[in-house]
Order: structure tokens, then sequence, then C-alpha cells
């Protein structure tokens, strides 16, 4: 094991490159962990990559994360030495000094290595977002950096700040000036700088959301960070979607059915009844009288009908609905008798 301060930065050193090295060689790494190992006996690197997976040897950890974190914050300062703190002179000499692009090769690098160890290390995630907002870290990139973060570390509260952040950054670039329900259907009419369809992109963006929180839920219990980001994702990038809200309803079922004493996963299920409530009520809603008899809307000549019609069909809608949550209640409460949960559910 090294003993010496100039053993440990050309260990660490070497450590830093072999992270990067794994994801180079294997892109779609999907999970990282710690494998306990209290001290080095081989002449081997501590990183371990297999399939889709990546290990370091726990006891490189000591000499790794002091090392990284003292590197970011030498960084930072020389990075706050070359130019200021507006996005419009750092992005300028992002672009056109070599000096400070070796820099932010650093950067991406370190922050890499720091949040996959410690993702409640906030001035990493804050450099992070200054390389996203300058354009040269690719918000996606930066998502599956958390996404392999949570797979450790599922309740890590500041990962999942963080990606609340870089996924508005997403929606300004996917949605029409305004956004809202109208600029979410709009989505389609445009691309990206990439010439992928930005409501195409929106979807996959979303779906891989809804993705990386059922595992976070999956992998620590009633964990509300992950339940609340789910929530703010479909209040933000799902608006609108009775499409989605019915799906999400329909793909949560096995999850409630196999966590039948998650607090969350049901809270989650009562806020899409909620808001699948809410957007029927909205669609039966008859547009506003005119205060004019004689401007009442005519069809083929005769007054249109009053919308009772949609408002009848949304209401069988919804009763069905909540028919069908009721069932799914007595099926989990006969199957798994005692679970409090369902009781409060119900």
């Amino acid at each position: 094991m090294a003993e010496s301060e100039e053993e440990v930065d050309v260990l660490v050193q070497r450590v830093v490159k072999d992270i990067n090295n794994a994801f180079k060689k294997n892109p779609n790494i999907d999970e990282i962990g710690l494998i306990p190992c209290p001290e080095a006996r081989y002449n081997r690197s501590p990183i371990v990559l297999v399939e889709n997976s990546l290990g370091v040897e726990s006891w490189c950890v000591k000499f790794l994360l002091p090392y990284v974190h003292n590197k970011l914050l030498l960084y930072r300062q020389r990075r706050e030495g070359g130019w200021t703190g507006r996005r419009s002179r750092s992005c300028l000499l992002f672009a056109s000094t070599p000096v400070l692009e070796g820099l932010v090769r650093a950067l991406v690098d370190i922050t890499c290595t720091l949040l996959l160890l410690n993702p409640d290390f906030t001035t990493a995630w804050n450099v992070r977002k200054e390389l996203v907002q300058c354009g040269v870290l690719n918000p996606e990139r930066d998502l599956y950096l958390g996404k392999l973060a949570l797979t450790k570390f599922p309740k890590s509260p500041e990962t999942w700040i963080h990606r609340r952040w870089v996924l508005q950054q997403v929606l300004r670039e996917c949605l029409p000036a305004g956004g809202g329900r109208k600029g979410q259907s709009e989505a389609g009419s445009g691309a990206d700088a990439e010439g992928t369809p930005r409501a195409e992109r929106l979807h996959r963006v979303l779906q891989e959301e809804m993705r990386v929180c059922t595992e976070a839920a999956g992998r620590y219990a009633s964990n509300y960070n992950a339940w609340s980001h789910r929530i703010w994702v479909l209040q933000n990038m799902g608006k609108g979607s009775l499409k989605i809200l019915h799906d999400e309803l329909s793909s949560m079922k096995l999850w409630v059915s196999l966590h039948v004493s998650d607090h969350s996963g049901f809270h989650y299920r009562q806020f899409l009844l909620k808001a699948v409530a809410g957007e029927l009520g909205q669609a039966a809603d008859p547009p506003h009288p005119s205060p004019d008899p004689n401007h009442a809307p005519q069809a083929n000549g005769e007054p249109a009908a009053n919308g009772n019609g949609t408002e009848d069909r949304q209401r069988a809608s919804m009763q069905k609905l909540f028919q069908e949550e009721m069932e799914l209640c007595t099926d989990l409460i006969e199957s798994y008798p005692g679970h409090e949960t369902l009781w409060s559910h119900r």
C-alpha cells in the first residue's frame, strides 16, 4: 500500500484514470458499488468492471476521496482566476483557451469520480451545472452520472435536486417560449441541436426518469426523495397528458402489489388518481356561455349540445377508475392481511 505522499498521488491518479477508461470501454455501465476489501492484496487496479457493473475496492476510497476533493477545489480556484462568473465570458474562454479546455476535461473527470463516491458534495454538482450551462457537458450525460450515483446512494438528496435542475434545462431546450400545456403540445414541431425531434427527446428523457425513480424506490423502501422526484417529473414534463397518467397507474399496479408496505408508493398512486380526476374535470368543463343568447354556439344550424354527454363519459371513466382501485385494494388486503398501508390507501 502507498506510504508516502508521492506514492498516494500516483495511486489516486491511476485510479481516476482507470475509472475514466472503464466508462470509455463500456459506455453502458448501469450500476456502481463498493467491493469490501480492507487492504490492497494484489498489485492491480482497485477498479473492477464486470459486464455493466463497476466496482471500487473499498481500501482505496480513503485515499481517493481527499485527493479528488482537493483537486476539485484547486481547479475551481484556477478557473475563477481565469474567468468571471458570468456565463458569456466563461463559455468564451472554455471554447478559445487550450489550457482551460484541458481544465474542463479534468473537471469533468474529477467531479465524476467524486460524485460516484460522495454524491452529496454540492460543490461538485454546482461545477457540473456551470459546465452544462456553457454547453461543454451534455445534459443527458450529466443525468447518466446521477443515475449511476443513485444505484449506490438511492436517497441522495443533492443528486435528486441536481436532476431536477438538469431536467429544467432540457425542458427549456425542448419547449417553445412560454412552456405550459401549449408549449408541450408544440414540442414536436422542431428539433434540438443534434437533430433529434424535441417531442422524441422529451419522451425519451421522461421514460428514463420513470425507470430511474422505479429502480431507486426498489433499492430503498419508502424512498420519499425518489417518489417526490417522480411527482415533480409528471407535473413538469407530463403536464396535461392523460395517457401518461394512465400508463403510470397501469405500470405501478404491479410495483405496489410487490411492495405492499411501502407508504410512498401508495401515496404516489393517490397523486395519480387525483391528477387523472383533475384532467378529466378540465376536459369535461364546457366553454363559458356567451352573455348574448343570439350568439349561442351553432352546429348544423341548431344550438350545440351543452356538453353533458362528455361530462357523463368523464364521470363514468372516473367511477371505473376508482372501482378498479378498490378491487386492487381488496385483492391485496385478502392476500396480505394486516398491512396498515393497504387500509390507509383504501
